[in-house]
Protein backbone atom coordinates (compact mmCIF):
# COMPACT_ATOMS: atom_id res chain seq x y z
CA UNK A 1 0.00 0.00 0.00
CA UNK A 2 0.85 3.44 -0.90
CA UNK A 3 0.40 7.17 -0.97
CA UNK A 4 -1.28 7.24 -4.04
CA UNK A 5 -3.79 4.75 -3.21
CA UNK A 6 -4.42 6.11 0.41
CA UNK A 7 -6.37 9.63 -0.95
CA UNK A 8 -9.54 7.05 -2.73
CA UNK A 9 -9.54 5.00 0.10
CA UNK A 10 -9.63 7.96 3.03
CA UNK A 11 -12.10 10.29 0.89
CA UNK A 12 -14.50 6.86 0.81
CA UNK A 13 -14.25 6.45 4.24
CA UNK A 14 -15.21 10.37 5.10
CA UNK A 15 -18.17 9.87 2.44
CA UNK A 16 -19.68 6.61 3.96
CA UNK A 17 -19.13 8.05 7.40
CA UNK A 18 -21.21 11.41 6.56
CA UNK A 19 -24.15 9.34 6.31
CA UNK A 20 -23.36 6.43 8.79
CA UNK A 21 -20.15 5.34 10.64
CA UNK A 22 -21.62 2.45 10.31
CA UNK A 23 -20.95 2.21 6.45
CA UNK A 24 -17.81 3.33 6.94
CA UNK A 25 -16.55 0.47 9.22
CA UNK A 26 -15.40 -2.17 6.17
CA UNK A 27 -13.53 0.79 4.46
CA UNK A 28 -11.44 1.25 7.86
CA UNK A 29 -10.41 -2.14 8.28
CA UNK A 30 -9.54 -2.18 5.02
CA UNK A 31 -7.24 0.71 5.70
CA UNK A 32 -5.74 -0.72 8.97
CA UNK A 33 -5.19 -4.31 7.39
CA UNK A 34 -3.10 -2.83 4.09
CA UNK A 35 -1.55 0.06 6.24
CA UNK A 36 -0.20 -3.15 8.67
CA UNK A 37 0.99 -5.65 6.12
CA UNK A 38 2.98 -2.27 4.67
CA UNK A 39 6.58 -1.99 4.32
CA UNK A 40 8.36 0.80 6.25
CA UNK A 41 8.83 3.36 3.82
CA UNK A 42 5.18 2.91 2.14
CA UNK A 43 4.16 3.58 6.23
CA UNK A 44 6.14 6.82 6.83
CA UNK A 45 4.38 8.10 3.16
CA UNK A 46 1.24 7.03 4.15
CA UNK A 47 1.47 9.19 7.76
CA UNK A 48 3.37 12.11 5.71
CA UNK A 49 0.41 12.26 3.42
CA UNK A 50 -2.35 12.17 6.16
CA UNK A 51 -0.51 14.54 8.51
CA UNK A 52 0.13 17.10 5.64
CA UNK A 53 -3.06 16.69 3.62
CA UNK A 54 -6.01 16.23 6.13
CA UNK A 55 -4.57 19.15 8.23
CA UNK A 56 -6.27 22.42 7.74
CA UNK A 57 -5.21 24.46 4.72
CA UNK A 58 -4.08 28.24 5.78
CA UNK A 59 -5.71 29.39 2.73
CA UNK A 60 -9.09 27.89 3.77
CA UNK A 61 -8.86 28.29 7.79
CA UNK A 62 -7.99 32.40 7.14
CA UNK A 63 -11.07 32.37 4.28
CA UNK A 64 -13.55 30.72 7.19
CA UNK A 65 -12.38 33.45 9.57
CA UNK A 66 -13.11 36.76 7.32
CA UNK A 67 -16.50 35.18 6.49
CA UNK A 68 -17.33 34.74 10.21
CA UNK A 69 -20.13 36.89 11.46
CA UNK A 70 -19.20 39.43 14.34
CA UNK A 71 -22.00 39.60 17.56
CA UNK A 72 -22.20 35.74 17.71
CA UNK A 73 -19.58 34.91 19.62
CA UNK A 74 -20.51 30.81 20.83
CA UNK A 75 -21.05 30.73 16.94
CA UNK A 76 -17.81 32.27 15.65
CA UNK A 77 -15.99 29.87 18.51
CA UNK A 78 -17.68 26.56 16.81
CA UNK A 79 -16.91 27.71 13.61
CA UNK A 80 -13.40 28.90 14.63
CA UNK A 81 -13.15 24.98 16.02
CA UNK A 82 -14.35 23.50 13.07
CA UNK A 83 -12.11 25.44 10.54
CA UNK A 84 -9.07 24.04 12.91
CA UNK A 85 -9.64 20.82 13.31
CA UNK A 86 -7.99 18.46 11.12
CA UNK A 87 -9.77 15.93 9.22
CA UNK A 88 -8.15 13.15 10.32
CA UNK A 89 -9.40 13.55 13.53
CA UNK A 90 -12.60 12.13 12.92
CA UNK A 91 -10.17 9.06 11.05
CA UNK A 92 -9.24 8.51 14.47
CA UNK A 93 -12.26 8.75 15.90
CA UNK A 94 -13.75 6.13 13.56
CA UNK A 95 -10.71 4.01 13.57
CA UNK A 96 -11.65 4.05 17.77
CA UNK A 97 -15.16 2.72 17.17
CA UNK A 98 -13.80 -1.25 15.40
CA UNK A 99 -13.59 -3.75 17.58
CA UNK A 100 -9.80 -3.45 17.88
CA UNK A 101 -9.73 -0.05 17.09
CA UNK A 102 -7.94 1.43 20.23
CA UNK A 103 -5.19 -0.70 19.96
CA UNK A 104 -4.52 -0.04 16.54
CA UNK A 105 -4.34 3.91 17.52
CA UNK A 106 -1.95 2.83 20.85
CA UNK A 107 0.45 1.11 17.30
CA UNK A 108 -0.13 3.95 14.65
CA UNK A 109 0.85 6.41 16.67
CA UNK A 110 3.72 4.75 17.93
CA UNK A 111 5.02 3.97 14.25
CA UNK A 112 4.44 7.98 13.99
CA UNK A 113 6.80 8.60 17.08
CA UNK A 114 9.43 6.01 15.54
CA UNK A 115 9.21 7.32 12.08
CA UNK A 116 9.16 11.32 12.66
CA UNK A 117 12.85 11.76 12.21
CA UNK A 118 12.35 10.23 8.19
CA UNK A 119 9.11 12.26 7.50
CA UNK A 120 9.35 14.86 4.84
CA UNK A 121 6.53 17.03 7.08
CA UNK A 122 7.69 16.82 10.75
CA UNK A 123 5.61 19.49 12.24
CA UNK A 124 2.36 18.33 10.20
CA UNK A 125 3.71 14.71 11.43
CA UNK A 126 3.86 16.31 15.25
CA UNK A 127 1.03 18.05 15.12
CA UNK A 128 -0.87 14.71 14.06
CA UNK A 129 0.94 12.50 16.45
CA UNK A 130 0.16 15.24 19.54
CA UNK A 131 -3.53 15.38 18.25
CA UNK A 132 -3.95 11.48 18.91
CA UNK A 133 -2.15 11.45 22.02
CA UNK A 134 -4.96 13.96 23.46
CA UNK A 135 -7.87 11.25 22.29
CA UNK A 136 -5.77 8.59 23.40
CA UNK A 137 -5.48 10.60 26.82
CA UNK A 138 -9.46 10.35 27.15
CA UNK A 139 -9.94 6.78 26.72
CA UNK A 140 -6.67 6.04 29.09
CA UNK A 141 -7.69 8.14 32.47
CA UNK A 142 -6.75 6.79 35.02
CA UNK A 143 -10.38 6.34 36.30
CA UNK A 144 -10.77 3.39 33.09
CA UNK A 145 -7.65 1.39 33.82
CA UNK A 146 -8.34 -1.52 35.41
CA UNK A 147 -5.09 -3.00 38.49
CA UNK A 148 -4.79 -6.46 37.91
CA UNK A 149 -2.35 -8.51 39.94
CA UNK A 150 -0.58 -10.96 37.75
CA UNK A 151 0.32 -14.55 39.10
CA UNK A 152 1.44 -17.75 38.11
CA UNK A 153 -1.57 -18.53 37.61
CA UNK A 154 -2.79 -15.88 35.62
CA UNK A 155 -4.07 -15.98 32.21
CA UNK A 156 0.08 -17.79 29.57
CA UNK A 157 -0.89 -14.45 27.36
CA UNK A 158 -0.64 -11.66 30.59
CA UNK A 159 2.32 -13.84 32.18
CA UNK A 160 4.14 -14.28 28.94
CA UNK A 161 4.00 -9.97 28.33
CA UNK A 162 5.21 -9.34 31.84
CA UNK A 163 8.21 -11.02 30.93
CA UNK A 164 8.35 -9.85 27.35
CA UNK A 165 8.12 -6.32 28.65
CA UNK A 166 10.44 -6.23 31.68
CA UNK A 167 12.95 -3.34 30.73
CA UNK A 168 14.67 -2.79 33.87
CA UNK A 169 15.94 -6.61 35.40
CA UNK A 170 15.49 -8.85 32.12
CA UNK A 171 13.92 -12.40 32.97
CA UNK A 172 16.34 -14.98 32.39
CA UNK A 173 14.22 -17.96 32.99
CA UNK A 174 10.80 -19.19 33.52
CA UNK A 175 11.89 -20.25 37.39
CA UNK A 176 13.27 -16.79 37.42
CA UNK A 177 9.95 -15.29 36.18
CA UNK A 178 7.36 -17.77 38.78
CA UNK A 179 9.37 -16.73 41.46
CA UNK A 180 8.98 -12.51 40.50
CA UNK A 181 5.43 -14.01 40.89
CA UNK A 182 4.93 -16.05 43.73
CA UNK A 183 5.34 -15.44 47.76
CA UNK A 184 6.45 -11.88 48.90
CA UNK A 185 6.25 -10.68 45.58
CA UNK A 186 3.57 -8.47 43.64
CA UNK A 187 3.11 -7.95 40.16
CA UNK A 188 0.44 -5.56 39.18
CA UNK A 189 -0.53 -4.29 35.67
CA UNK A 190 -2.30 -1.53 34.20
CA UNK A 191 -4.95 -2.87 31.95
CA UNK A 192 -7.74 -1.53 29.31
CA UNK A 193 -10.80 -3.14 28.50
CA UNK A 194 -10.22 -2.62 24.51
CA UNK A 195 -6.18 -3.73 25.42
CA UNK A 196 -7.10 -7.64 27.23
CA UNK A 197 -3.92 -9.46 28.06
CA UNK A 198 -1.49 -6.60 27.05
CA UNK A 199 -0.63 -4.59 29.92
CA UNK A 200 -0.13 -1.07 29.68
CA UNK A 201 2.30 -0.48 32.64
CA UNK A 202 4.32 -3.41 35.11
CA UNK A 203 4.72 -2.45 38.46
CA UNK A 204 7.27 -5.86 40.22
CA UNK A 205 6.93 -5.51 44.17
CA UNK A 206 9.03 -6.72 46.95
CA UNK A 207 7.49 -7.73 50.14
CA UNK A 208 10.25 -7.23 52.67
CA UNK A 209 11.58 -6.57 56.62
CA UNK A 210 13.00 -3.42 55.64
CA UNK A 211 14.25 -1.39 52.33
CA UNK A 212 16.16 -3.30 50.53
CA UNK A 213 19.80 -2.22 49.15
CA UNK A 214 20.52 -4.27 47.08
CA UNK A 215 18.87 -5.60 44.19
CA UNK A 216 20.62 -9.43 43.76
CA UNK A 217 18.96 -9.79 47.20
CA UNK A 218 15.45 -9.03 45.38
CA UNK A 219 16.25 -11.65 42.39
CA UNK A 220 17.82 -13.83 43.69
CA UNK A 221 16.26 -14.46 47.65
CA UNK A 222 12.13 -14.90 48.34
CA UNK A 223 12.83 -13.56 51.66
CA UNK A 224 15.24 -12.44 54.22
CA UNK A 225 15.38 -15.93 55.47
CA UNK A 226 14.76 -17.38 52.91
CA UNK A 227 16.79 -18.45 49.60
CA UNK A 228 15.58 -18.82 46.08
CA UNK A 229 15.39 -22.15 46.33
CA UNK A 230 13.37 -22.62 49.17
CA UNK A 231 9.48 -23.83 48.97
CA UNK A 232 7.37 -21.35 50.42
CA UNK A 233 3.49 -21.94 50.79
CA UNK A 234 2.54 -19.01 52.79
CA UNK A 235 3.83 -15.72 53.79
CA UNK A 236 5.14 -15.19 56.80
CA UNK A 237 3.38 -11.24 57.91
CA UNK A 238 6.16 -10.90 60.40
CA UNK A 239 8.49 -10.63 57.45
CA UNK A 240 6.72 -7.85 55.54
CA UNK A 241 7.12 -4.56 56.85
CA UNK A 242 7.90 -2.56 53.53
CA UNK A 243 7.15 -3.01 49.93
CA UNK A 244 10.28 -1.72 47.45
CA UNK A 245 8.93 -0.79 43.93
CA UNK A 246 12.41 -2.44 42.30
CA UNK A 247 10.75 -2.40 38.51
CA UNK A 248 8.03 -0.36 36.56
CA UNK A 249 7.80 -0.19 32.39
CA UNK A 250 5.80 1.18 30.63
CA UNK A 251 4.87 -1.30 27.61
CA UNK A 252 3.55 0.71 24.81
CA UNK A 253 5.79 3.34 23.44
CA UNK A 254 2.31 4.69 21.64
CA UNK A 255 1.02 6.40 24.76
CA UNK A 256 4.08 8.17 25.64
CA UNK A 257 3.11 11.56 27.20
CA UNK A 258 -0.10 10.60 28.73
CA UNK A 259 1.09 9.84 32.63
CA UNK A 260 -0.19 5.90 33.89
CA UNK A 261 2.66 5.18 36.43
CA UNK A 262 1.58 8.04 39.04
CA UNK A 263 -1.60 6.47 39.53
CA UNK A 264 -0.58 3.13 39.25
CA UNK A 265 1.64 3.54 42.29
CA UNK A 266 -0.89 5.17 44.68
CA UNK A 267 -3.38 2.43 43.46
CA UNK A 268 -1.01 -0.23 44.10
CA UNK A 269 0.21 1.15 47.27
CA UNK A 270 -3.74 1.19 48.68
CA UNK A 271 -3.57 -2.37 47.42
CA UNK A 272 -1.15 -3.45 49.45
CA UNK A 273 -2.48 -1.88 52.74
CA UNK A 274 -5.57 -3.48 52.39
CA UNK A 275 -3.93 -6.99 52.03
CA UNK A 276 -0.98 -5.93 54.87
CA UNK A 277 -2.34 -3.55 56.97
CA UNK A 278 0.97 -3.64 58.58
CA UNK A 279 3.04 -2.02 55.90
CA UNK A 280 4.98 0.28 56.97
CA UNK A 281 7.07 1.42 54.44
CA UNK A 282 7.19 2.38 50.62
CA UNK A 283 9.94 3.02 48.45
CA UNK A 284 11.81 2.25 45.46
CA UNK A 285 14.69 0.28 44.54
CA UNK A 286 15.77 2.22 41.34
CA UNK A 287 18.63 2.40 39.18
CA UNK A 288 20.43 5.16 37.68
CA UNK A 289 20.73 4.76 34.15
CA UNK A 290 22.54 7.99 33.08
CA UNK A 291 25.23 8.37 36.14
CA UNK A 292 28.10 7.20 34.55
CA UNK A 293 27.10 8.63 31.01
CA UNK A 294 27.11 12.21 33.24
CA UNK A 295 30.53 11.23 34.99
CA UNK A 296 32.31 10.49 31.69
CA UNK A 297 30.64 13.80 30.00
CA UNK A 298 32.15 15.63 33.19
CA UNK A 299 35.72 13.58 33.16
CA UNK A 300 35.85 14.90 29.75
CA UNK A 301 35.35 18.70 30.25
CA UNK A 302 38.68 20.82 30.80
CA UNK A 303 36.12 23.34 32.54
CA UNK A 304 34.70 21.10 35.27
CA UNK A 305 35.39 22.69 38.69
CA UNK A 306 33.04 19.69 40.13
CA UNK A 307 36.60 17.50 39.87
CA UNK A 308 39.93 18.27 40.88
CA UNK A 309 41.98 17.09 37.38
CA UNK A 310 44.32 14.76 39.95
CA UNK A 311 41.13 12.81 40.60
CA UNK A 312 39.78 13.33 37.12
CA UNK A 313 42.89 11.85 35.21
CA UNK A 314 42.76 9.20 37.94
CA UNK A 315 39.26 8.21 36.96
CA UNK A 316 39.23 8.62 33.66
CA UNK A 317 42.06 6.16 33.35
CA UNK A 318 40.49 3.48 35.79
CA UNK A 319 37.24 3.71 34.16
CA UNK A 320 38.18 3.59 30.18
CA UNK A 321 41.53 1.69 30.83
CA UNK A 322 40.75 -1.06 32.55
CA UNK A 323 38.41 -3.90 32.67
CA UNK A 324 38.68 -5.49 35.91
CA UNK A 325 38.75 -2.10 37.89
CA UNK A 326 35.45 -3.86 39.57
CA UNK A 327 37.09 -6.98 40.79
CA UNK A 328 39.76 -5.05 42.91
CA UNK A 329 38.32 -4.83 46.52
CA UNK A 330 40.86 -2.41 47.51
CA UNK A 331 40.09 0.10 44.70
CA UNK A 332 36.31 -0.32 45.24
CA UNK A 333 36.57 0.87 48.75
CA UNK A 334 38.68 4.02 47.49
CA UNK A 335 36.42 4.57 44.88
CA UNK A 336 32.93 4.47 47.20
CA UNK A 337 33.11 8.10 48.74
CA UNK A 338 34.25 9.05 45.31
CA UNK A 339 31.36 7.83 43.69
CA UNK A 340 28.68 8.09 46.49
CA UNK A 341 29.20 12.08 46.55
CA UNK A 342 29.42 12.68 42.98
CA UNK A 343 26.06 10.54 42.23
CA UNK A 344 24.68 12.49 45.33
CA UNK A 345 25.19 15.79 43.65
CA UNK A 346 24.11 14.14 40.16
CA UNK A 347 20.79 13.10 41.61
CA UNK A 348 20.30 16.37 43.59
CA UNK A 349 21.99 19.09 41.73
CA UNK A 350 21.62 18.58 37.96
CA UNK A 351 18.74 19.52 35.96
CA UNK A 352 17.99 18.69 32.93
CA UNK A 353 18.74 21.94 29.91
CA UNK A 354 15.60 22.51 29.12
CA UNK A 355 12.90 21.72 31.30
CA UNK A 356 15.00 22.30 34.83
CA UNK A 357 14.16 19.26 36.09
CA UNK A 358 16.29 16.16 37.27
CA UNK A 359 18.41 15.44 34.65
CA UNK A 360 17.97 11.70 35.64
CA UNK A 361 14.86 9.87 33.89
CA UNK A 362 14.34 7.65 36.61
CA UNK A 363 14.73 10.59 39.56
CA UNK A 364 12.71 13.14 37.47
CA UNK A 365 9.70 9.97 37.41
CA UNK A 366 9.82 9.40 41.27
CA UNK A 367 10.27 12.87 42.00
CA UNK A 368 7.00 13.80 40.01
CA UNK A 369 5.31 11.38 42.07
CA UNK A 370 5.96 12.99 45.39
CA UNK A 371 8.71 10.39 46.50
CA UNK A 372 11.90 12.02 48.47
CA UNK A 373 15.35 10.96 47.47
CA UNK A 374 16.16 9.22 50.38
CA UNK A 375 19.26 6.23 50.08
CA UNK A 376 22.01 5.62 47.96
CA UNK A 377 22.99 2.31 47.47
CA UNK A 378 26.81 1.37 47.21
CA UNK A 379 27.30 -2.27 44.98
CA UNK A 380 23.70 -2.59 44.92
CA UNK A 381 23.41 -3.82 41.25
CA UNK A 382 26.90 -5.42 40.60
CA UNK A 383 25.40 -7.26 37.01
CA UNK A 384 27.15 -6.41 33.68
CA UNK A 385 23.96 -3.40 33.08
CA UNK A 386 24.48 -2.02 36.60
CA UNK A 387 29.13 -0.98 36.36
CA UNK A 388 27.46 0.09 32.62
CA UNK A 389 24.67 2.39 33.92
CA UNK A 390 25.94 3.74 36.86
CA UNK A 391 29.15 2.20 37.93
CA UNK A 392 26.78 -0.06 40.56
CA UNK A 393 24.91 2.28 42.65
CA UNK A 394 21.40 2.33 42.95
CA UNK A 395 18.92 4.84 45.22
CA UNK A 396 15.85 4.16 47.18
CA UNK A 397 13.07 6.77 46.03
CA UNK A 398 10.80 6.93 49.39
CA UNK A 399 7.12 7.76 49.34
CA UNK A 400 5.76 8.71 52.38
CA UNK A 401 2.24 9.86 53.38
CA UNK A 402 -0.32 10.22 50.87
CA UNK A 403 -0.63 14.14 52.04
CA UNK A 404 3.31 14.53 51.82
CA UNK A 405 3.21 12.81 48.71
CA UNK A 406 1.24 15.33 47.49
CA UNK A 407 3.00 18.19 48.74
CA UNK A 408 6.29 17.06 47.38
CA UNK A 409 4.88 16.25 43.75
CA UNK A 410 3.91 20.06 43.68
CA UNK A 411 6.64 21.62 45.07
CA UNK A 412 8.83 19.52 42.25
CA UNK A 413 6.59 20.48 39.82
CA UNK A 414 5.67 23.90 40.69
CA UNK A 415 9.34 25.14 41.90
CA UNK A 416 11.54 22.30 40.66
CA UNK A 417 12.48 21.65 44.27
CA UNK A 418 14.02 18.07 44.82
CA UNK A 419 13.52 16.40 48.24
CA UNK A 420 16.61 14.53 49.63
CA UNK A 421 16.80 12.88 52.78
CA UNK A 422 19.62 13.79 54.85
CA UNK A 423 21.54 10.67 54.84
CA UNK A 424 22.09 11.90 51.24
CA UNK A 425 22.18 15.66 51.64
CA UNK A 426 25.22 14.73 53.92
CA UNK A 427 27.31 13.00 50.69
CA UNK A 428 27.73 16.50 49.61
Amino acid sequence: MNAKIVRPLMNEIFYLASRSPILAYKKIETLLQQYNTSEKSDKVAILSHIAKDYHPAEPDVTLKMERMPSGHFVEDCERLHEATTPKYAELFRLIGRQPDGVRSLVHLRADLLKFLPDMESREYAKRMSDNLQDLLATWFTTGLLKVERVTWQSPCEIVQRVSDYEAVHPVRTWTDLKRRLGPYRRCFAYTHHMMPYDPLVILHVALTDGIADSIQTILHRVSAQTHVTSSIHKEDPDLIKSAIFYSISSTQPGLKGIELGNSLIKRCVRKLRVEHPQLEKFSSLSPIPDFRKWLMDELNCPSTTLISLDMRTWLQSLLTTSNTWHLDEQILSDLRPILMQLCAYYLTKVKHPRTGYARDPVANFHLRNGAVVWRLNWLADRSERGWKQSLSLMVNYRYYSFDQIDRNSISYIDQKLIHADEQVSRLL
